[in-house]
């Protein structure tokens, strides 16, 4: 167990491996998250559940207090330890292609092979953060383990230490956008889905990414989303006319307030 002090609030991280059976057939690749403990429940009850065995999880405990809620404090700070993590995890795997992925993310096709593709002869993958922009989303991301990807997150970590109001995904945004060369990159493609991308998911989903939840009781709205993508799954066409008709009201309230707009 590795613990980090940074006053007033003391952050004791704890690397945990998954128990999945090893394979007998190739190395598994490494799936890398971390979570706090107000999070525990989305990484026992809907992530670890759904990850395929032919990945290797390594989990790492992150021990902060509080509801962990989008751009909390301890949120942040969470994230600023996570990337401490990413550079530790590529420096350890040099050579290897790897992913982290936050944990409210369920699995539905998630292969191994498939990733190695979508990344091609780039350095990094990223989720898209939606349909009409052109951010990335830092939740799920494959990437090789060298030195221009260690250096990205090197530069992302030190830019978080002079920045600690804003997460990582703002930084890595910003630092693509000024410098779209600092390494080659790509998006993963629709069926690695977020809710930030729209209503409803389509049903060849490599995974579902429970984003979007701002303000108070973000585990429980990302639980609510889970449940409404399995019941999505379960009912097909009924659960997405349901479902569609329960969104008409905000799509509403977005497209007003977006003419609104100078």
């Amino acid at each position: 167990m590795t613990s980090l002090h940074l006053p007033p609030f003391p952050i004791t991280t704890r690397p945990v491996v998954s128990a999945f059976p090893r394979s007998t057939t190739r190395a598994r690749m490494k799936l890398f998250c971390c979570y706090t403990p107000a999070h525990e429940i989305l990484l026992k009850d809907y992530f670890l559940p759904t990850v395929p065995q032919e990945f290797k999880v390594v989990a790492t405990k992150i021990d902060l207090q509080g509801p962990g809620d989008f751009l909390s404090t301890e949120f942040l700070r969470c994230i600023s330890e996570k990337m401490r993590l990413v550079v530790q995890s590529l420096e350890d795997h040099r050579g290897e292609v790897i992913v982290w992925s936050d944990i409210d993310i369920q699995f539905f096709d998630l292969q191994s092979a498939r990733l190695v593709k979508e990344l091609g002869d780039h350095d990094i993958a990223f989720q898209r953060e939606g349909q009409r922009v052109t951010d990335i989303n830092a939740g799920f991301v494959v990437c090789r383990a060298n030195e221009k990807v260690c250096a990205f997150f090197e530069e992302v970590k030190r830019r978080l230490l002079q920045r600690p109001e804003v997460n990582e995904q703002f930084v890595m945004n910003e630092l693509l956008r000024k410098n779209p060369q600092i390494l080659s990159w790509t998006y993963l493609p629709w069926p690695y889905y977020a809710r930030t991308h729209g209503w409803p998911p389509p049903q060849n989903l490599a995974l579902y990414h429970a984003n979007a939840t701002p303000g108070k009781g973000g585990v429980d709205q990302k639980i609510r989303q889970f449940r409404e993508v399995a019941f999505l799954r379960k009912y097909g066409w009924l659960a997405t006319f349901v479902t569609c008709i329960k969104y008409i009201p905000k799509r509403l309230r977005r497209i007003l307030e977006e003419r609104r707009k100078p």
